[in-house]
């Protein structure tokens, strides 16, 4: 398939398809006329890598897991640890977020009470 209908079915843009390709994540074929051509295959690997990213994986991540998932090798549950690292990684985010704003809303209060000292 060449990579305009891989864009259709997947819903990932042609450019983010190259980006994958020139990051040796997908591969394609060249045909004479220069056009990409791509392994029915690919498709199952792009939607892999769209949901992969969807869930806030990096590419660096996914490249470690996609031959594992390409050779049928990536278990279920060596999926759902990587959400759960990536649940647990959101979470200390939200906590960290959590402290700024309580910082933020400190830092509000105590110019608050500068202005009131003013004459």
């Amino acid at each position: 398939m060449r990579i305009s209908e891989l864009s259709a079915k997947t819903q990932v843009s042609v450019h983010r398809l190259r980006r994958y390709e020139a990051d040796g994540l997908i591969e394609s074929q060249r045909l004479p006329n220069g056009y990409r051509e791509y392994h029915e295959k690919t498709l199952k690997h792009v939607i892999f890598i769209a949901m992969s990213r969807e869930m806030g994986f990096s590419l660096p991540l996914i490249a470690e897991y996609l031959p594992r998932f390409k050779a049928g090798k990536l278990s279920v549950q060596d999926m759902i640890d990587a959400i759960l690292a990536r649940v647990a990684e959101i979470d200390q985010l939200m906590n960290e977020q959590q402290a700024l704003r309580q910082k933020l809303m400190d830092h509000i209060g105590w110019f608050k009470t500068q202005t009131r000292r003013k004459p």
